[in-house]
């Protein structure tokens, strides 16, 4: 049963109206959620201004489209393009909406090594660097590169190294400089190289303190943000816990607090900061995790914000349990790179990120007359420039359910002659067409009307603009407020995300 609530406020007077607020057409209400195997419309005439937020998932098939204008289009395609698209604007799909899959061995040791690990991405010299840690076979580690192109196929670098050093972190400055962290002797160590290969003396950068992290530190995971804030992640490798700290200059940090000290700790996390904001990926024994910061450098949402992602029963390149994760973004792409143990040598695993049709997600989308903006679940704001609308609508590569709808918005209303509301009510067996005060009529006959109709709407008795000021109250501002709840008294979609 479609419920629809609408107030009216006109410029001058409190008007009631039951004219038709648009129908939408197409698609149909079953087991709670209105069902769209092909397109769906709502026309909305003489908008001055929107807002709308709608649940829903890509049941079926791996495109949509909401088509609001020739030049603004909000489109989500699983497999072509990989992302979400407003206009001329793009952004990748949120974590939530990603299945992770095995995608092979990234990168094994050579004949030299006994072992690779603790992977660490940048974008570096026009392509990526893997940084990690090489073991040979005394068991001395030293830091290694290998390069790619395309996150895909990696290549050592010959004669880059850094001895007596593991669980690498590197950042690259505006000015080209690649600064790397690793974990050394219990404390966080911090090198530069001008020219990516040459490094200056190591500085300590972060030494254990005198509270949860005394036992020592490693893993080391850094971003440098837009106002030149260094932020600093790490890990306990004794307990497991993790914490973060900040510098001005990234030579001295100051300690900001611990992540997650809770049983579910984001142990050895790897952060990025794109966007979709702050995004880590952290490591247990047998699992990966992913978890969204935001724009909450600690993680503290511990409530929805993590989710083990992939296990070690998914991957073929370890069958000894995970170490370290590095999570790289390439457009829209997200690389996932694992520490694992194959047989008796350390690798990095290669986990593939694919957006996945399916999870219940949240479209909004917002116009002010000028610019359109739309989100995408968790996904940034896109804009297009947008000077007039005037319907939606939803077109489907497959199967979507709607269960949920709310719009907002200001349009330019003429009630005259509205005394019997007949556009709002045609067809509908139970009302005869004579509404004035009869609400016992109104406010279920949705039922035998379309079955999915915007126009029915609960409010004043009458809907004759009785009490609107002026002839007729042509062409009033209106501010009308509109919920369309696509759910059955008996039955609705499961909220599973």
């Amino acid at each position: 049963m479609l419920l629809l609530l609408a107030a009216a406020h006109a410029a001058t007077s409190s008007t009631s109206f039951s004219t038709d607020a648009g129908d939408w057409t197409g698609g149909e209400v079953s087991g709670g959620v209105l069902v769209v195997e092909t397109a769906t419309s709502l026309d909305l005439e003489a908008l001055t201004r929107f807002a709308l937020t709608a649940r829903m998932r890509l049941a079926e098939g791996d495109q949509l489209a909401v088509s609001l204008s020739d030049t603004c289009s909000f489109e989500v395609d699983y497999t072509g393009s990989r992302s979400v698209t407003l206009g001329d604007e793009s952004a990748p799909f949120a974590l939530a909406e990603l299945a992770l899959d095995d995608g092979g061995t990234a990168l094994g040791p050579s004949a030299a090594q006994a072992g690779v690990g603790d992977p660490d991405v940048v974008a570096y010299d026009g392509g990526w660097w893997m940084l990690h840690t090489a073991t040979d076979a005394s068991g001395a580690t030293s830091l290694a590169v290998a390069a790619s192109s395309d996150l895909a196929t990696w290549t050592a670098v010959a004669g880059w190294s850094i001895a007596d050093a593991a669980q690498p972190a590197g950042v690259v400055t505006d000015d080209g400089a690649l600064v790397v962290y690793y974990a050394a002797a219990g404390s966080l160590w911090r090198t530069v190289a001008d020219d990516g290969v040459s490094f200056d003396a190591p500085t300590v950068a972060l030494a254990p303190g005198a509270g949860f992290d005394a036992s020592g530190l490693g893993h080391p995971s850094v971003l440098v943000d837009a106002d030149g804030t260094w932020h600093l992640w790490y890990t306990v490798p004794a307990t497991g816990a993790s914490g973060y700290a900040t510098s001005a200059d990234g030579l001295t940090y100051t300690r900001a607090g611990e992540l997650s000290p809770d049983q579910s700790r984001l142990s050895a996390v790897d952060v990025i900061d794109d966007t979709l904001g702050l995004q880590g990926a952290y490591t247990l024994l047998d699992s990966v995790g992913l978890a969204v910061g935001g724009d909450d450098p600690l993680f503290g949402d511990t409530a929805g914000d993590r989710r083990p992602a992939f296990s070690m029963s998914q991957a073929s390149w370890s069958d000894g349990g995970f170490g370290t994760a590095s999570l790289a973004r390439d457009g829209v792409d997200l690389g996932l790179f694992v520490d694992g143990v194959d047989g008796a040598s350390r690798v990095i695993g290669r986990v593939d990120t694919t957006p996945e049709p399916g999870t219940w997600v949240t479209l909004r989308l917002s116009w002010d007359g000028t610019t359109l903006v739309g989100s995408w679940n968790d996904g940034p704001d896109l804009e297009c420039g947008l000077s007039s609308w005037n319907g939606l609508e939803l077109m489907v590569s497959g199967r979507v359910e709607i269960d949920e709808v709310q719009v907002d918005y200001t349009a330019s209303v003429d009630d005259t002659g509205d005394t019997g509301d007949t556009a709002g009510d045609t067809g509908d067996s139970a009302d005869t067409g004579d509404d004035t005060g009869d609400t016992a009529a109104d406010t279920g006959d949705t039922a035998s009307g379309p079955a999915y109709n915007a126009g029915e709407w609960l409010g004043e008795p009458g809907g004759c603009g009785c009490q609107s000021t002026g002839a007729g109250a042509k062409n009033a501002a209106a501010f009308v407020g509109l919920i369309l709840l696509l759910r059955t008294a008996l039955g609705r979609a499961p909220r599973s995300e």
